[in-house]
């Protein structure tokens, strides 16, 4: 009797030693990583951007995390993540299989939302689920990778952001990128910049400063340094004189960002969290047509300067869920907060006024993919269809015809995104 129990507690003790080891997840010791079907882009940025590295041990958890990050950078369709044995018992390879864009590249979002709120037919392109990001909604260029962690690249890109007291507008842009800045897994970008539209005239070429640092793999702080020159527009006055106007911004801002999807613009699972404090300074000079009593007269001109300092900040917030391989479904929300002090001088007369805004947006989702998993691997082509709620106060800015908007919005697209790159086409409605 006492020896069938003790069998049985060591038959007890075995089972639950081996339950206890098939509950620890895992590991695999990376050898090394070998990066195929990587014809233009450098397979060093590819492992940089993958944030592993040779000699560790990763879970599977790990290596999921890897193949996402992947997923989401603009230069790859997709990566494809496998193990090969190494040259000894417990020892893998990496091996990442990647399907590249074209160095050609565009992002285009051209869903318009026309409210009925407006008997103009006011349209409105003021949303936060953009293509790429909340402040671009159109980029068209050319990337080549140079080197082993370099990139150039050229284009135009069209910024169009939810803050009230920031310029929007379209520049042309030339620029380069290092990755795995001093072996780091930060990146830099350096782009000088001449705006072509919204502008006054004569827009004199500025930089941009981009830096990304990873603080952990999936969370990242991205500082920006963006001082845009947007020209000396000259003209000649009543009386003959040449006058000039001009409009000057600079824009500083940190972003933090936590991102765990699957896809750089149109992703279908995971979730993304980001808060983004920035200042940003803008300076005007213009000559305004009105005597001291505030009286219009074309035949005084006085010179007058505007300078404004705002500061405020944006955060988001997106989770997105597969329902199937054609079919996910998502919700999120978006907001910010800015305050503007801004500072007239007329000729000596100095007034100075602070004006604050604000908006909010919330927002459900549903996308269903014409393609297989499979397929989507080589782009992918769906439908979109968004409800979104928009709230806005724009304070008291005289150049706005109305102070607060509050809508609900239905959009539906088509996205197609391929090698060359991704285009949204859509139309919505807001009431």
């Amino acid at each position: 009797m006492i020896r069938t129990i003790l069998t049985a507690l060591i038959a007890l003790a075995l089972a639950a030693s081996a339950a206890a080891q098939d509950a620890v997840p895992p590991r695999f010791f990376i050898e090394r990583i070998d990066v195929r079907d990587a014809d233009r882009v450098s397979p060093e940025v590819i492992i940089a951007e993958s944030r592993l590295r040779q000699g560790e041990e990763y879970s599977e958890a790990d290596l999921r995390d890897a193949a996402a990050r992947l997923g989401r950078l603009p230069f790859l369709l997709s990566a494809d993540f496998s193990l090969e044995k190494g040259s000894d018992r417990g020892l893998y390879v990496l091996v990442i299989t990647v399907v590249e864009t074209k160095p050609f590249f565009y992002l285009l979002d051209l869903r318009p939302v026309f409210s009925e709120d407006d008997d103009n037919g006011f349209i409105d392109i003021d949303y936060g689920d953009r293509l790429g990001a909340g402040d671009n909604q159109g980029v068209l260029g050319a990337r080549w990778f140079v080197g082993r962690r370099g990139a150039v690249h050229f284009g135009m890109f069209a910024r169009d952001d939810n803050q009230e007291f920031t310029e929007d507008y379209t520049s042309a842009v030339v620029g380069y990128t290092q990755y795995d800045l001093f072996g780091t897994r930060a990146f830099a970008t350096l782009n000088l910049k001449r705006p072509l539209l919204n502008v006054t005239g004569g827009a004199e070429v500025s930089p941009q400063l981009v830096v990304g640092v990873p603080v952990s793999p999936n969370q990242t702080v991205t500082f920006t340094f963006d001082d845009s020159d947007f020209g000396v527009d000259e003209f000649l006055d009543v009386d003959g004189v040449e006058k000039e106007l001009r409009n000057t911004e600079r824009l500083v801002s940190a972003r933090w960002s936590y991102n765990t999807t699957n896809h750089p613009f149109l992703p279908t699972r995971g979730t993304l969290l980001s808060a983004t404090p920035f200042v940003a300074w803008r300076d005007l000079s213009r000559y305004v047509y009105e005597d001291e009593d505030g009286v219009f007269d074309l035949t005084v001109p006085r010179r007058a300067a505007y300078h404004a300092r705002s500061y405020g900040f944006d955060v988001k917030a997106d989770r997105y869920f597969d329902l199937s391989d054609r079919n996910s479904v998502s919700i999120g929300a978006e907001g910010g907060w800015a305050r503007a002090d801004e500072r007239n001088r007329i000729e000596g007369k100095l007034s100075e006024v602070q004006r604050n805004a604000t908006y909010a947006i919330a927002r459900a989702g549903f996308s269903h993919s014409l393609w297989t998993r499979e397929d989507q691997k080589r782009g992918d082509s769906r439908f979109e269809y968004v409800a979104r709620w928009v709230t806005r106060d724009r304070g008291t800015d005289p150049f706005f015809f109305r102070d607060e908007d509050d809508e609900f919005q239905l959009a539906w697209a088509w996205v197609r995104r391929s090698s060359f790159g991704t285009l949204r086409l859509g139309v919505g409605y807001g009431w």
